[in-house]
């Protein structure tokens, strides 16, 4: 399906579906769609019949093989995004009839002299060995362009501002999918009129949907929608041991973060109906404290059962109830996982009880694409390792320190700052597959026995 939004230019959407309909495409499986706004885009998505879709923006005039350019990397991967070449011309663009009469000639492009690659993709496309080493930031390869990508890996939202190209391509970034840039596939775009007012609303309708780039959000105090990191912790030890660990987190200077706190919450509102509700050992007792002390926070919900993903947002803190961050623990996991490039980023903090006691920060756009492999939850670290790679820290390094230790101020004290995230020779292992694998179990084992031998000697 060809989804054409007309931005609210009915004859820049004619001219378009006027170049679309001149496609070296079989006309049997073309559905062209037009949309009067953005935010119809996942309507229309979920009502298509093709399975992959081509979304074109409004005004652009494709070069007759665009689609059949681009259809070619589904068929190959469902996991690709196919991204156009856009041409910037200027000047007036040409009637719909005149589009038809020279794509039928085959001498589209002479009605563009002097177009010119977007400056902004060709610089992408250079500084990343097209795109094949881009980072995060790789979703931006498809602002302003014609892509495609497999229907079923488009998931929306249901803000009334989703639906723009980034947006969408952002989305799709998360669920796992693989940005490729198609040479063969040209559309000629004009260049915006007024760069200015263009940059302001698309810096006002992304901002609260799409964490990146981090600079849009330097406005302090302010909650967004998306947050960049969604933090996953289970309500499995005491009242204020939990307390603790989601004030650290909400404390700390990674402030676009959101907390899901999984418990049973019906259990517990069942159990506050009870007569003996208020007794100190009731089952539900840490969960109503909990959800009275958090029922006004906008960065914390009550979910129960701990989320796959982090989706939308792109990491995933999962935070073990005993475990507490300091104030610069969440900035320095992301800032090592962007510098990095990897799926996920493990923590054992000093002294751990055993080796399952860490911190994991994980990439969505990583786990997502295991998801779709039918990877098993299991499975999951081993699969994102061997196609993201995995590296395990030191908590010392990250100001990590179990609170159920005596002196962790677990009982509601201060969070003090602990020492930044740098790094120690000898303290990070990188894990991308199975040989470096064994290096980061023997990794971990030391430090559980080194753990081990400290208690031991204290008795």
């Amino acid at each position: 399906m060809l989804v054409v939004g007309d931005g609210g230019d009915p004859a820049a959407a004619a001219r378009t579906v006027a170049a679309l309909r001149q496609q070296r495409y079989p006309d049997r499986l073309l559905q062209i769609v037009t949309v009067a706004a953005d935010s119809d885009f996942a309507d229309q998505v979920g009502t298509a019949k093709g399975e992959i879709i081509v979304r074109v923006p409004a005004g652009a005039v494709p070069a007759p093989d665009l689609v059949s350019a681009l259809t070619r990397w589904q068929q190959a991967s469902p996991a690709a995004v196919s991204v156009a070449v856009p041409m910037i011309f200027s000047g007036r663009a040409p009637d719909p009839d005149v589009i038809v009469a020279h794509a039928s000639a085959g001498t589209l492009g002479q009605l563009f002299p002097g177009s010119t690659v977007d400056p902004g993709l060709a610089r992408l496309l250079d500084t990343t060995h097209q795109l094949r080493t881009a980072d995060h930031l790789v979703f931006l390869a498809a602002a302003g362009t014609g892509y495609a990508f497999q229907r079923d890996r488009y998931q929306a939202g249901s803000d009334r501002f989703q639906g723009t190209d980034v947006e969408v391509a952002y989305r799709l970034a998360q669920a796992g999918a693989v940005f490729v840039p198609e040479p063969a596939a040209t559309l000629w775009t004009a260049a915006p009129a007024d760069p200015v007012t263009a940059g302001q609303r698309a810096d006002a309708e992304l901002t609260d949907l799409v964490p990146f780039p981090r600079e849009r959000r330097h406005r302090p105090g302010r909650v967004w929608q998306v947050p960049l990191v969604t933090a996953v912790v289970p309500v499995d030890q005491p009242y204020r041991v939990v307390r603790s660990c989601v004030d650290r987190l909400l404390g700390g200077d990674e402030r676009d973060l959101h907390v899901a706190l999984v418990g049973d919450w019906a259990a517990a509102e069942a159990d506050s109906n009870r007569a003996d509700s208020n007794r100190a050992d009731s089952s539900g007792a840490d969960l109503r404290l909990l959800a009275a002390e958090y029922r006004s926070e906008p960065r914390v919900r009550m979910v129960s059962s701990a989320p796959v993903t982090a989706f939308p947002a792109p990491y995933l803190l999962r935070v073990p109830a005993r475990l507490g961050v300091g104030p610069r623990t969440v900035g320095s996991l992301v800032a090592a996982m962007e510098k990095w490039r990897c799926g996920l980023l493990r923590v054992l903090p000093a002294g751990a009880g055993a080796p399952t006691h860490a911190v994991e920060l994980w990439s969505t756009a990583a786990r997502s694409r295991a998801l779709h492999a039918g990877t098993a939850d299991g499975a999951l670290v081993e699969a994102v390792a061997a196609s993201h790679g995995q590296r395990w820290e030191t908590g010392s390094e990250y100001d990590v320190v179990d609170l159920t230790a005596a002196g962790s101020g677990a009982a509601g004290g201060p969070v003090t700052a602990g020492p930044r995230g740098g790094r120690r020779a000898g303290q990070t292992v990188t894990v991308g597959g199975a040989r470096s694998l064994g290096r980061a179990t023997v990794f971990v084992a030391r430090k559980y026995a080194r753990g081990v031998r400290r208690r031991l000697v204290s008795r």
